[in-house]
């Protein structure tokens, strides 16, 4: 019976001290009083990423050859405001149009390594940045990315 009492105390002390510790480290700072507590701004790296995607896909054909191929790219863009990614939807044909153009002014033996499809992305990217440039004076696109690429 001894042990047991001596067991069931030392558990209540070690049960006890887990506790407080846990409440000393996770306790919040302590703002003096008359004094606000001041979030720190995050740089966009540590903001949370809003993703759209430029639907629909875009299908381009090409004439290689005189074969019939085809190309078909799904992509999403990358924004930090919600403000820019609805600019960015606003405009949508006028960035999908100069999108298609690119693509189509390839042919498939351009676009058969990964290092050139890489540099197809890194276009899109500076295209898209281009026509928010011309309309709203600032890059709104944070980043373009390739979701699917089929080219047959």
């Amino acid at each position: 019976m001894k042990k047991i009492i001596i067991f069931a105390v030392a558990g209540i002390v070690l049960v006890g001290g887990g506790v407080g510790g846990a409440m000393f480290f996770l306790k919040s700072p302590e703002v003096p009083e008359g004094e606000e507590m001041v979030e720190e701004e995050m740089m966009p790296e540590e903001k949370d990423a809003i993703y759209e995607d430029i639907h629909p896909a875009f299908t381009v054909n090409f004439n290689d050859d005189s074969k019939k191929k085809f190309m078909q790219v799904y992509m999403v863009a990358k924004f930090y405001k919600m403000e820019d990614r609805d600019k960015f939807k606003m405009h949508m044909p006028v960035v999908r149009n100069y999108l298609l153009m690119l693509m189509s002014g390839k042919n498939s033996d351009e676009l058969s390594s990964v290092e050139s499809k890489e540099m197809l992305r890194k276009d899109a990217l500076k295209t898209a940045q281009s026509v928010m440039q011309d309309i709203y004076g600032e890059n709104l696109v944070e980043d373009i990315y390739f979701t699917k690429l089929v080219m047959q």
